[in-house]
């Protein structure tokens, strides 16, 4: 995914993406915001088909810490100062990046600027909560992909790693990169398409050292670090104010019905809380976690259906 785009926020340097074609009159405006540990990279096949169609304005990013975004402009050279990882990468500081990036491109809603639709996936649906929630962000419509906003999360390995992060610094580069892999694959139901060359797309981030402009970030680094601030604190605080049931726009659910990571109980759980913002839900069979790869066309089906009936018109981008 081409990211040729920065804006700095807090010392982390964002890269994105705005695409737009000549006309943008009635161009419906579309934010793919991404989940953990992946990249905009696993949106390459929907924004793909949406492109082809010249009718959406896209915005796509990589969160703070992740994928082309691992730059973090420290006035230290250190990596790791008493425990404590250099720069943010938690649900509450990416939804405000993710407010301050909408306002810098005037896909905010505000001042007569267009009101999008947004696609979240996994981690990036209590992102788009949180921002929508306590961050001000106004969204025409949500589509949640595979999310989990409700708690607990993680399964042993990413416990694990949140608990003790200092091991997993330490491991030697093969032996790291053999744990991103299976990471990689344990969210693939189709092991076929990640032998299509789609495992070293999402694993490349996260192995050695990843050049970001003029300086080099630790790849392994950004991987601990994104799971060891993944605080419960940052849904609890929506979870136990029952702020689900202030969502002001439409919602729909996917899920792959082959999702190790996310059980089913979960996403019916989210639906509840949501109190009736939940339209309509789609639950893929052959599919598994990462199911915009595994299911692409009827994954774009369903995402070209929810652009087409759901949200409102008068929120199309103005001339």
């Amino acid at each position: 995914m081409e990211l040729p785009s920065s804006y700095n926020f807090q010392r982390w340097n964002i890269r994105y993406n705005l695409i737009r074609s000549d006309n943008t009159s009635q161009q419906k405006c579309v934010v793919f915001v991404h989940g953990t540990p992946w990249s905009s990279a696993v949106y390459r096949p929907i924004i793909e088909a949406l492109q082809a169609k010249s009718t959406y304005q896209i915005l796509v990013y990589d969160l703070p810490g992740y994928g082309q975004s691992q730059e973090f402009n420290s006035n230290t050279t250190a990596t790791i100062s008493d425990g404590d990882f250099l720069g943010d990468t938690s649900v509450k500081f990416q939804a405000k990046a993710l407010a301050a990036l909408l306002k810098h491109v005037k896909l905010d809603g505000r001042e007569g600027h267009p009101t999008p639709a947004v696609i979240a996936h996994d981690i990036a649906g209590a992102i788009v909560l949180r921002a929508h929630l306590l961050d001000g962000c106004e969204f025409d419509t949500m589509l949640l992909v595979d999310t989990n906003a409700v708690l607990p999360w993680g399964d042993g390995f990413y416990k694990l790693v949140r608990s003790e992060p200092q091991p997993f610094m330490q491991l030697p580069p093969s032996i790291f990169e053999a744990v991103v892999r299976a990471v990689t694959q344990s969210a693939c139901h189709d092991r076929k398409v990640l032998q299509t060359g789609w495992e070293d797309v999402l694993a490349r981030p996260w192995i050695g050292r990843q050049s970001d402009g003029a300086r080099a970030v630790d790849a392994q680094q950004s991987f601990v670090r994104q799971i060891a601030q993944a605080n419960d604190a940052d849904v609890a605080e929506m979870l136990d104010g029952d702020m689900y049931e202030q969502v002001r726009c439409d919602v729909k659910i996917i899920w792959g019905e082959q999702d190790k990571w996310i059980p089913r109980e979960k996403i019916e759980e989210l639906t509840k809380r949501l109190h009736g913002r939940v339209k309509e839900s789609a639950f893929i069979p052959n599919a598994g976690h990462l199911v915009m790869l595994d299911q692409p066309t009827r994954f774009a089906i369903e995402v070209f259906d929810w652009l087409t009936r759901f949200g409102s018109s008068k929120r199309l981008l103005s001339s």
